[in-house]
């Protein structure tokens, strides 16, 4: 630069420059929670695999009895698919195969299926949205999902009951469906051994909790509910065994907190 030549200020800053960087914005994680569901979804599907195998074997026997008390196949899968309990559907199945009336039917269902108010109130915290929405879920609620549900703290997973409890609703309808329209008949339920499935659910229920917990309270509770059900089992009403265990153990666990 020449002695005449005037003196420049500093080169004024190039475009952007001099100017505080903008902060990245958080890059929101959306697949994180999704795969948290479908991991739970997955969860409650594989564990209701041994207890769909008897419930679908359960069904077979209900839908030969169906069958043999003068229900259409339509009939008896229709009643799986919104009933879906087993003990009431055999209850009142048993009251118009002797001559009883709807009324009674519905009477002898209705009892069997106080105990799921027990398990609805506990279950309640874990289901979504309004009154309507709640009422759909509980739908899916028996003692298996009840149980696939629960977790060791005593709350209650609304994925793995709704999961859980598609795959049962399945197997129930499926297996009424079989013995309706199958060969099957009553005599051949006590060949196989198609009786003995209520006991078999309810070990399935019992074994995840065997020697798991060595409070004394836990195994009391075990004891009673196991010695429950064998004495009604052994007085002849072995589905009556699996709701009164249930509120057995029930009862003899929240004593033992």
């Amino acid at each position: 630069m020449s002695a005449a030549e005037p003196a420049r200020g500093p080169d004024p800053p190039a475009r952007g420059e001099g100017r505080p960087a903008p902060h990245p914005s958080p890059t929101p994680h959306p697949a994180a929670p999704t795969a948290d569901r479908r991991a739970a979804y997955r969860a409650g599907a594989r564990a209701a695999l041994p207890f769909t195998v008897a419930i679908f074997a359960f069904g077979i026997s209900f839908g030969v009895l169906a069958k043999g008390s003068g229900f259409t196949a339509l009939a008896a899968t229709t009643m799986s698919g919104l009933v879906f309990v087993g003990s009431s559907q055999f209850a009142a199945v048993s009251v118009l195969a002797g001559g009883g009336g709807w009324v009674a039917a519905a009477v002898a269902g209705t009892l069997l299926n106080l105990r799921y108010l027990v398990m609805g109130f506990a279950i309640l915290p874990a289901l979504r949205g309004g009154r309507a929405r709640r009422a759909v879920e509980a739908q899916w609620v028996i003692e298996e999902s009840w149980a696939i549900a629960s977790d060791a703290d005593g709350r209650f997973d609304r994925v793995r009951l709704l999961s859980s409890g598609a795959v049962l609703w399945l197997g129930w309808v499926a297996g009424t469906l079989a013995g309706a329209l199958g060969p099957i008949t009553a005599v051949d339920i006590t060949r196989y051994g198609l009786d003995a499935v209520s006991s078999v659910l309810f070990f399935l229920l019992l074994a995840p909790h065997l020697g798991t917990d060595g409070r004394p309270g836990r195994r009391a509770a075990a004891l009673a509910a196991t010695g429950s059900a064998l004495a009604l089992t052994a007085a002849g009403l072995p589905d009556t065994a699996i709701a009164a265990a249930c509120l057995v153990a029930l009862v003899a666990t929240w004593r033992a907190r």
